[in-house]
């Protein structure tokens, strides 16, 4: 054990030989590249000063005025032991920072203490800058930018994103969320590209690359988290934090290629999931955090805990008996920051002193953190100001984009003739919880301001501004109807043409009302509550029934199937969902999303997803049910209508080949619109099962009425590729049906040695 004067002796001396043999050298040297300053300051640092690199706490901006003159005295009041700490260098980091007046008087504690090291200050970015205090632009949530089927509008709103957090002095987005859903009870669906592991990971690589760019050293890039690894989307009963069970060919298959995704594409850190995975927490394996990730799938980043989860290995997953051995469990298996909580920086110290942690095993987490302070500029700009939040906040191409994340999102799952909306309309009622409602907006967002967000009663008013009569019935509660509302509705609905009624669900993050979110699984896939005897009191008037769904998990009602004359999946399109909606209804915009998750029939269908093995059906279905779906993974109407013609296909390939084919599509309706062409393979007798379809590419397209394009494909030759028995990834000969989408029958060729 090292003693304080040889700890003394040894920083003296090193600090010394820096000054001998190079006195030019300092870490505040900007021209240095970042690997080189990440040394000379590791060589200055006390044990203390490393350990608090790996120390989060919280903010606390709850209570402060942030235009008093006393604010910084005020605020560090309230900040109490922690304004202490930070100007000891005890903390590395920062998590619910609410505005940037606060950033900056954190950053300002920083820089008095010895090192002056800036702090990460760290937010939950999942689909814009959406828990900052203040406004900001707020994007479709996670689910409905993978029904847009398009990359590029998932990385150019991480990088949007990243502006505006950077302009309010953030550096780290807890986002991409990379997990592969599997249980549609679980509460987070909406923060997630939904069920197919192939569409998650171009997805999820598409946002790390936005928020990082090619190394995240610009002044407009943050460092992005591929979250969480791994299973939360098949955890027991769905809900959130609890074990899962999934075996190690299905982890391979379909749970780790998004992650492998993100590392591939340079994400810097990654979370831990909540839950256990086969009985050993994630947050204390040491296989996969060591050996996999960082030994096999080359990750150079660190780990940041999620909240308060390296306690829970005593607390829930009862694997050790107090705090300081959760810490040391954890360190010891790779994590690298600790997200909350004092008792992280004595435990740690007491560990290391006594030699039941390696001080390299600190110097490695230390050096990938200040790394990323170096590469983000930090040393030379930690501050920000108002100007800069002004010029960046709600650009006009922020909110361009915004909107157009909500068109894209749209799916319609059903149509009777009545959508478009005619233009000549007498008598339109709106009605629904979600009518009105920033409901809109998802979860992770702070409500906005009124003027900042179109919803649908403003869409809608928007698109009819004269000549129809627009009635509007509130609802006010999403979970109970009252019998005066039911009443309300079901009378104007009797003088109406049509009745556009938003339901759904109810996210956002600080409303105590939500029916859904983190931490608030659904016992049902139907509308929660009383809404579909809201439903029938409309279908019983006579009057056409749209049906307009907000939601972030699907949404499985038999009845809306049956009744409704329309369906539009609208997910939580962000702060202009009304206007995108309304948009859809009328047919300025024609809808041209798929579904990224398959919605089953009724809970008691879980699990309910497209890639499925071959034997799941081969006994038979449910008793007095279809075992099919209500809507299947890829779904989704138009207004238009596709042909798709002169597939060619070679007839055979080699097992070291890519595949490269050609099909052409043509817009055969009357409107213009968008197609996703999606591209499936099915090995059709494989060694070991196989699913019965797996997507390997995709593009969406825009064709304008009696337009044609040709599209090209390369399949890559992993793709055809499969996990044999021993775990080895194998193309074997044989026959391989490839699948375009539902609108060509499938095309055979041979693979051979």
């Amino acid at each position: 054990m090292i003693s304080a004067i040889q700890r003394l002796v040894l920083s003296v001396f090193l600090i010394l030989s820096i000054n001998v043999h190079g006195e030019k050298l300092s870490y505040f040297d900007e021209s240095l590249p970042s690997e080189k300053r990440v040394e000379l300051l590791m060589n200055e640092m006390t044990l203390d000063e490393k350990i608090g690199q790996m120390c989060q706490f919280v903010g606390e901006a709850s209570d402060i005025d942030f235009d008093s003159k006393d604010t910084k005295s005020n605020y560090t009041l309230a900040l109490g032991a922690r304004a202490g700490m930070i100007k000891e260098g005890k903390i590395g980091s920062f998590l619910k920072v609410s505005a940037y007046q606060e950033a900056n008087i954190l950053q300002s504690l920083a820089e008095e203490s010895r090192l002056k090291i800036p702090l990460l200050i760290a937010t939950d970015a999942i689909h814009g800058h959406g828990m900052y205090m203040g406004p900001t632009t707020i994007y479709a949530t996670q689910i409905g930018l993978a029904a847009s089927f398009e990359p590029e509008l998932a990385e150019l709103m991480a990088e949007y994103t990243a502006s505006e957090m950077r302009a309010t002095g953030f550096h780290w987005a807890y986002s991409p969320n990379v997990e592969v859903v599997r249980d549609a009870r679980w509460g987070r669906i909406g923060e997630t590209f939904g069920e197919d592991p192939y569409l998650v990971t171009e997805m999820g690589n598409a946002m790390v690359r936005g928020y990082q760019g090619e190394n995240f050293d610009t002044p407009t890039n943050v460092i992005a988290s591929a979250k969480h690894f791994v299973g939360g989307g098949i955890a027991y009963n769905g809900v959130n934090g609890a074990p899962a069970d999934v075996s190690e060919r299905t982890l391979h298959e379909i749970f780790f290629p998004p992650f492998v995704g993100s590392i591939e594409n340079g994400v810097y850190t990654i979370m831990p999931a909540h839950n256990e995975i086969n009985g050993i927490p994630a947050h204390a394996h040491h296989e996969y955090l060591t050996d996999l990730i960082r030994g096999e799938w080359g990750f150079d980043g660190f780990y940041i805990s999620d909240w308060m989860d390296i306690q829970r290995l005593e607390s829930a997953h009862k694997i050790v008996d107090s705090e300081r051995e959760a810490d040391k469990v954890a360190v010891l298996a790779g994590m690298d920051v600790h997200m909350q909580g004092p008792g992280f920086f004595e435990n740690v110290k007491s560990l290391v002193e006594n030699g039941e942690i390696p001080i390299s095993r600190i110097d490695h987490a230390v050096s990938k953190i200040l790394f990323a302070k170096f590469q983000l500029g930090l040393f030379e700009n930690r501050y920000t100001n108002k100007q800069f939040v002004e010029n960046t906040l709600l650009k006009d191409s922020h909110l361009e984009l915004a909107l157009k994340t909500a068109q894209k999102s749209m799916v319609l799952l059903k149509n009777n003739g009545v959508l478009p909306l005619k233009k000549d309309l007498d008598r339109l009622v709106i009605t629904g919880p979600n009518a009105d409602h920033q409901a809109l907006l998802g979860e992770w967002a702070r409500v906005q301001p009124d003027n900042n967000v179109i919803t649908v009663l403003e869409g809608i008013r928007e698109q009819y501004p004269k000549g129809t009569k627009i009635d509007y019935v509130p609802i006010a509660q999403h979970h109970k109807i009252t019998r005066s509302e039911l009443s309300k509705v079901a009378k104007a609905a009797k003088r109406a043409d049509v009745v556009i009624a938003v339901m759904g669900e109810n996210s956002l993050r600080f409303d105590k009302n939500k029916t859904s979110a983190e931490n608030v699984d659904r016992p049902t896939l139907n509308l929660i509550g009383n809404q579909i005897e809201l439903l029938e009191k409309i279908k019983a008037s006579g009057a056409k029934l749209v049906v307009v769904l907000v939601n972030g998990g699907p949404i499985a009602s038999e009845w809306l199937t049956e009744n409704a004359d329309a369906i539009l999946e609208a997910w939580e399109p962000g702060m202009f969902g009304g206007k995108a909606i309304a948009e859809t209804l009328a047919g300025k915009i024609n809808p041209g999303g798929r579904l990224p998750i398959t919605v089953p029939r009724s809970v008691g269908h879980l699990q309910s997803f497209y890639n499925h093995k071959p034997s799941a059906f081969h006994r038979g279905g449910f008793y007095l049910s279809s075992r099919k779906p209500l809507y299947y993974f890829g779904y989704g109407l138009s207004y238009t209508s596709f042909e798709y013609s002169n597939l060619s296909v070679p007839v055979t390939m080699s097992t070291d080949d890519n595949l490269s084919f050609s099909i052409d599509i043509t817009n055969t309706g009357d409107m213009d619109g968008d197609e996703v062409v999606l591209i499936y393979i099915n090995d059709k007798v494989s060694s070991v099962t196989t699913p019965v379809r797996k997507l390997v590419a995709f593009k969406r397209i825009h064709l304008k009425r009696g337009e044609k394009q040709t599209l090209n494909f390369t399949i890559d030759n992993k793709n055809f590729a499969l996990l044999d028995r021993y775990m080895r990834s194998v193309v074997e000969p044989g026959e391989f049906e490839i699948i375009i989408g539902d609108r060509v029958k499938v095309q055979t060729i041979n693979v051979q040695l």
